[in-house]
């Protein structure tokens, strides 16, 4: 499955903005799905990179949501939200930041290690619904990801 408007084998954040090579991209393996819990969207995107570390890709979505005061996507804005609950485990490389627009909030995760990164997104009606989803999800995420060699 390729989600549209968002270039296929790359790792994004603010948006479509890039946060891995563009030039390896084609040839990365990547895996998404998407679903629903409890009436919100959760989506699943793994990366597993050609020349990158995982580590500098997730630094790099770090920064760049940092300085990303909002994006928008299918023709609505999103504005981040400056405060988040979001624990992020200390055994794999990680960033995340939740955005909102009018009645959605959006939050994204990204964790890494070795040349595999996984970027989790859930939307809820609430920050508290978006968050509780991506709590759950970063947990399942890590017990994959920490049997990567780093």
């Amino acid at each position: 499955m390729h989600v549209p408007n968002y270039p296929y084998g790359v790792v994004t954040a603010c948006g479509e903005r890039a946060a891995s090579s563009t030039g390896d991209a084609a040839k990365s393996k990547s895996h998404v799905r998407a679903w629903v819990i409890n009436g919100g969207l959760v989506a699943q995107e793994v990366h597993v990179l050609l020349k990158q570390h995982a580590k500098d890709v997730v630094a790099k979505a770090a920064s760049m949501m940092r300085g990303c005061r909002t994006y928008s996507d299918a023709g609505e804005t999103y504005r981040r939200l400056d405060k988040h609950t979001i624990v992020l485990p200390g055994t794999v490389a990680g960033a995340a930041g939740c955005f909102s627009n009018s009645g959605l909030v959006t939050c994204f995760a990204y964790l890494g290690r070795g040349r595999t990164v996984t970027q989790l997104t859930t939307n809820g009606d609430d920050q508290a619904a978006a968050e509780w989803l991506m709590t759950r999800l970063i947990a399942a995420a890590e017990q994959r990801l920490v049997r990567i060699a780093a």
